[in-house]
């Protein structure tokens, strides 16, 4: 059975907002929020590739960059599928 909490939450609008929130929940060993620095280990993109996922400077990545960031951020591929401008045409728009 879910969480009650889970329902509480809003979805964030965007793939970038999900992605910094996501990262920002996550937890080294050492109990630490995970770094962007950490999460480049993690999934194998530049800094500055997830720094622009996280930012929206990046809104259609590509399909290698997906997997990489679904590896390295513990995703499925359906918790991103609506962010994505192929899979929901209508936020080419925005």
């Amino acid at each position: 059975m879910a969480n009650v909490s889970e329902f509480n939450e809003e979805l964030p609008v965007t793939l970038a907002v999900y992605l910094r929130q996501r990262r920002l929940k996550q937890r080294s060993e050492n109990g630490q929020r995970i770094s962007l620095t950490a999460m480049h280990r993690r999934c194998g993109l530049s800094v500055p590739v997830l720094s622009k996922l996280e930012t929206g400077r990046v809104v259609d990545p590509c399909g290698s960059t997906i997997k990489r960031v679904l590896a390295g951020y513990e995703l499925t591929f359906d918790d991103i599928a609506q962010y994505l401008p192929e899979a929901n045409p209508g936020l080419r728009d925005r």
